[in-house]
């Protein structure tokens, strides 16, 4: 048996919608927040680390919404 535990994701009833460059990221939180869409965004794994090393410019931001929201968001995507 392996001596650690495995962390549990914890989505919170969160969809994810999309993982999306940085250099695009703004503008599909401009988009979500202008339609009234409530959001949540998580750089992937090591992000805030990696994100001073490179420059920001490498590591995707993960999108959620709540499921009732999902499809009208995957439409602006």
């Amino acid at each position: 048996m392996w001596p650690f535990k495995k962390k549990e994701k914890k989505d919170n009833g969160l969809k994810k919608v999309a993982s999306i460059l940085p250099a695009f990221a703004g503008v599909y939180k401009d988009i979500l927040s202008q339609n009234n869409i409530k959001f949540v965004s998580r750089l992937q794994r090591s992000g805030e680390y990696l994100k001073f090393v490179t420059g920001a410019l490498l590591i995707p931001e993960d999108f959620y919404v709540m499921p009732e929201d999902y499809d009208k968001a995957k439409e602006y995507f």
